[in-house]
Formats: C-alpha cells, structure tokens, sequence
C-alpha cells in the first residue's frame, strides 16, 4: 500500500477515534450541569428540570443557572439570590451570586454581579470566603478550580481542598481563550469560546493540575455550554438544543 494511502487510513481513525458520537435529548435547556450521577438544567423561562429515568422531570422553583456535584445541589434565580436543595425543598442561602458550581468536595463557589469570586468552606458556617481577583464563571473539581474572566482569559487556582476552598490564593494564567469553562467531578476540563467552539484540557491529573494543553473537539454546531460526568458531554447548543454525547 502507499505510504500517502496508509497515511490517510490512519489520520482517518485518528480522527474518527476524536469525534464525537451524540444523541439528540429532547427538550430545551439554556443551561445543564451534570455532577455525581445527576443531571440538572434550567430553561429559558428559568424552569427546573432533572433526568430521571431518561426523561426531564420538572423540580419546582425557578432558578437561572443551576449546579449538582458533591456540594449537593445548588441554583441562583433571576435576583442573584441563592438556593440549596434540601429536603425536596429550595432554602435560601445567605449572600448573592450570578453562577454557582457545586462540583468542589463539599464547598460550593460561584461568582457575583461584580465578577467577584467567592467559595464556602465545608462545615464552617455560612460564611463566604472572598477570593482575590475577577472572574465571569468559575468552576471547582476535586483539586482545583478553574475560572474566565470578562476578556475570556483562562485562569486556574491550584491547593483547593475540602477545608481550604480558596486554594493556594495563586492564580496561574492558562493559554487561549474561552467564554465558560466547568471542571467534572473527576477533574476533567471542558470549555466552550465565543465562536462555540469545545475544547478539553489535557493531561489533567492531581499531579498536574494545569495539564498539559487545550484538544479542539469537532463538532458540526455551535455550542454555548457543557458539562461532564461519568463519561458522558453533555451539550446546549445555541438554539437551547439538548445532546448528550461521549467520545
């Protein structure tokens, strides 16, 4: 076989290996977390939904942006207030925020209407911690966080730990740009730019927290979030389409 033929073939399964395979969720969503075996999402009229038995099962409430992950599951509605699920039941948390993530062990984060960046330490009270810098969304797994700020800059917090939900208080910049960004329960990284395009870090570990660079997933449509867990991507397209997809 020619070296040009073989070549092909294997840049072929090379790429066929990296697609995508995703299946059409019907519904419509603005926004979707998955965390801890759950999936969570919010609608463009702020409507509360979860997958139960592969079918959306509305949740009372109206939130804006929602979040599941070892934290439990938490939500902010249109005011900025908010929200954890106990009990069946949405209480208020004291303090405000525009995006919440629960994907920390045990300490929620989020970020509020200033870009200000605050995270709750796990068994000490209600009490916010104010972190040091300016974030537009903000996203914590099991070793670090990861964040973007207004210019789409990427940025990454290392030492975060169930009592130290602050981490290292050392903010590294990663390269390229992206528009959200959320961190699995696992620690994988996944993101999406201004174009909707994906992305997903590589080389992830606890011993290497940064990884090691940015891998372009191909996808045929635009997409303005994502979330991951238990080996399924879990997409919103820019029409509010719903995909659930694994590679």
């Amino acid at each position: 076989m020619d070296r040009a033929v073989v070549l092909f073939v294997l840049l072929n399964i090379w790429t066929t290996c990296l697609a995508l395979e995703c299946s059409v969720v019907p519904g419509s969503l603005k926004q979707i977390d998955a965390g801890s075996g759950q999936v969570f999402g919010v609608s463009s009229k702020d409507e509360i939904f979860t997958l139960y038995s592969g079918a959306w099962m509305q949740v009372p409430g109206s939130l804006k942006h929602v979040s599941v992950g070892p934290a439990g599951i938490w939500g902010v509605n249109s005011g900025n207030y908010i929200f954890k699920l106990q009990g069946g039941d949405w209480t208020v948390v004291y303090g405000m925020l525009k995006q919440v993530d629960a994907g920390g062990l045990g300490s929620p984060a989020g970020v509020n209407m200033n870009d200000d960046i605050f995270c709750l330490p796990k068994g000490q009270g209600g009490s916010w911690t104010n972190i040091p810098g300016k974030l537009k969304y903000y996203s914590c797994g099991p070793y670090s966080c990861w964040g973007v700020n207004s210019a789409d800059n990427i940025f990454i917090m290392k030492g975060v730990t169930p009592t130290a939900c602050a981490g290292s208080l050392s903010w590294e910049l990663i390269s390229g740009g992206l528009s959200m960004i959320e961190v699995s329960t696992d620690g994988k990284v996944y993101g999406v730019n201004f174009k909707g395009e994906m992305f997903a870090r590589d080389g992830v570990s606890p011993s290497s927290p940064a990884g090691t660079g940015w891998r372009h997933i191909p996808f045929d449509q635009k997409v303005k979030h994502v979330s991951y867990d238990l080996g399924h991507l879990w997409l919103i397209g820019t029409d509010n389409s719903i995909m659930d997809c694994t590679e």
